[in-house]
């Protein structure tokens, strides 16, 4: 194999690590948001934890050191430089779409924001 060849061949590896890991947290992702939706509006989630989580989601949805954390620990794992700037907007958008979720849940309920 010629040095090319084994670059294009690294290349394409860590491009399916990359893509792979973020179909799994994707996927993860969607299953937490209906299992979060399904524990709200089937009564499992008392108000009190409700009004904590939505708090902790409200620092976290801007809070960018922890963004920056999580991505650079999901960069490690899959991917290096790339993978890490795809999680931190994967992460990102899974912060704010908990939020909007705890939010609209404080909302039904009539609860303070």
């Amino acid at each position: 194999m010629s040095d090319t060849q084994q670059i294009f061949l690294f290349i394409g590896i860590m491009a399916s690590i990359i893509f792979i890991f973020g179909l799994f947290i994707y996927l993860m992702m969607k299953l937490n948001i209906f299992l979060i939706k399904s524990l709200i509006y089937r009564g499992k989630m008392t108000d009190e934890r409700l009004i904590c989580r939505y708090n902790d989601m409200k620092v976290n949805k801007d809070n960018k050191s922890h963004l920056i954390k999580l991505s650079i620990i999901s960069g490690l794992i899959g991917g290096g430089l790339i993978g890490g700037i795809l999680f931190y907007f994967l992460i990102k958008k899974m912060f704010t779409n908990y939020y909007e979720i705890y939010k609209q849940a404080m909302i039904e309920r009539n609860l303070p924001l």
